[in-house]
């Protein structure tokens, strides 16, 4: 699998996957209380065609292997692995 095939990994389904539900969504854009910190007011945000994610409390984002990099607390690569 290619770093551009897992990208393609679909967040808003990994973020299911893991329990996780946006508290509001369109069909763009789903908003959810950040799994990468306490967090009340759903200020992160996936954008569902683009398949990235922001946290906004934090000022950072990226894509699924980010994501998963800063929740498994491993490096890049060893996310990608994870994904594989």
């Amino acid at each position: 699998m290619t770093l551009d095939d897992i990208k393609q990994i679909s967040i808003r389904g990994y973020l299911q996957q893991m329990g996780i539900y946006p508290k509001r969504e369109n069909n763009q854009r789903g908003m959810y209380c950040s799994p990468l910190r306490p967090d009340t007011n759903a200020s992160f945000s996936v954008d569902y065609a683009k398949n990235v994610w922001f946290d906004h409390g934090l000022g950072e984002g990226g894509s699924i292997i980010d994501l998963v990099s800063k929740l498994e607390h491993c490096s890049v690569g060893d996310a990608a692995k994870k994904l594989e």
